[in-house]
């Protein structure tokens, strides 16, 4: 098993587990920013194109979104496996991918979906406090300051986000179920997905979502 995508809501630490699942497996962890960031800097037509969309208010095109990761899979240490972060839901649709890996002969093994409850969602991003004065988080749960609303750091005060609240949270929360419900039944009817548990300590949802 060396090519899986990772999947996961808001506040499960996705982006942390698709970094333990690649090392676990050794191979690249490929993320959309990174591949985009990529064409940018490379100044290829693809991201001519994006640009040009995003410039004029217009959605990137899912085929010029698709070329850029198919591109960077394409790459050498990419040859014997890798890791994908936030796999499609409304960027390109799953199966688009899906055929695009098969015609190249690299399929995916096995998706990862790190859950986590909504309440633990809320829970986790409602708790999120930051610094004004070094922009550094904190959580008032899982890892609190010395002294409250007051960083430990520099000593700024510490405050709330707007789009930490329990409402916006509970809103973004439902947006983004609603778009990757598609992307997890497809990959369940083909057998892929597997359902990790979030609140597991990092190495174990690692473990089980490569076992």
């Amino acid at each position: 098993m060396r090519r899986l995508g990772v999947l996961g809501v808001p506040g499960s630490d996705r982006e942390t587990v698709a970094e333990a699942i690649a090392a676990r497996l050794a191979v690249p962890l490929i993320t959309m920013r990174d591949v985009i960031q990529a064409e940018f800097r490379a100044g290829t037509a693809a991201a001519a194109e994006a640009d040009r969309c995003m410039r004029s208010g217009n959605l990137v095109p899912e085929d010029v979104t698709l070329s850029m990761v198919l591109t960077r899979l394409g790459q050498d240490d990419a040859r014997g496996g890798f890791v994908l972060d936030n796999l499609p839901g409304p960027v390109f649709p799953a199966a688009k991918l899906d055929a695009a890996l098969a015609g190249r002969g690299m399929p995916l093994d096995r998706v990862a979906d790190v859950v986590l409850s909504d309440d633990d969602v809320i829970r986790r991003l409602c708790g999120r406090r930051v610094c004004r004065g070094c922009g550094r988080s904190w959580h008032v749960e899982f890892d609190p300051p010395a002294v409250p609303a007051r960083c430990d750091r520099c000593g700024g005060e510490l405050f709330q986000r707007e789009d930490d609240t329990p409402h916006t949270v509970a809103v973004k929360l439902r947006i983004f179920r609603s778009a990757v419900t598609p992307t997890v039944e497809h990959y369940r009817s083909r057998g892929l997905l597997v359902s990790v548990d979030a609140t597991l300590p990092t190495g174990e949802i690692a473990e089980a979502a490569t076992c």
